[in-house]
């Protein structure tokens, strides 16, 4: 009898904690995001599925997903990459041009600030180092002078000009210049570089 009623009380205990742990997830679920949450909400934007948007509306759920894309660290952000990069870009393309905008000012443009002060912050021959890689890194992205597949769309006169340009000069001048898709291809190596000078300043 004894035994028993401790077993009843051991579940009455672990029935609670449960119970504050759901609860708990379920007021501070909209203050925390993981690679599956941004897929679905890439995957459910309304207006893919043919649903009629207001602009306010469209607005207010890319406003949604940029947030919760901004709260992944960058092992999620890659992990994202590779397993829904097709869902990343049939989103993307499903915005209009002013929303491509603010997507890609929201997602990357800060990656520039933050790279622009950690370079500004090293000593001469470590920055040419960085910035060397960075070049390296940035040609791999399109293939390093390789012929694009069949499903990779062939990069225009613009992209080569640009791909050519940071190898001879500062990457960081022609980024911000660059066409709003070459900046969205390149994310993964600017999340990796921002990761990188951060790690250095430690």
């Amino acid at each position: 009898m004894k035994r028993q009623r401790i077993w009843l009380t051991a579940l009455g205990l672990l029935a609670f904690i449960w119970a504050i742990t759901a609860l708990v997830m379920h007021e501070t679920d909209h203050l925390v995001s993981w690679p599956g949450k941004v897929i679905e909400l890439l995957e459910t934007a309304p207006w893919l599925s043919g649903e009629k948007t207001s602009d306010e509306k469209r607005a207010q759920y890319l406003a949604i997903v940029i947030m919760n894309y901004q709260r992944l660290d960058n092992g999620q952000r890659r992990s994202l990459r590779e397993d829904a990069q097709s869902t990343l870009d049939k989103f993307f393309e499903s915005l209009t041009e002013t929303e491509q905008k603010e997507y890609v000012d929201r997602t990357i443009e800060p990656l520039f600030a933050s790279i622009d002060k950690g370079l500004k912050a090293m000593p001469m021959d470590e920055r040419k180092r960085i910035i060397a890689r960075m070049r390296g890194d940035m040609k791999g992205v399109r293939g390093g002078g390789t012929e694009p597949s069949k499903t990779e769309e062939k990069p225009t006169d613009k992209d080569s000009e640009f791909m050519e340009s940071i190898v001879v000069d500062d990457p960081m001048l022609f980024l911000r210049e660059a066409p709003m898709k070459t900046k969205l291809e390149l994310a993964p190596v600017l999340e990796d570089m921002s990761a990188r000078i951060q790690g250095i300043r430690r």
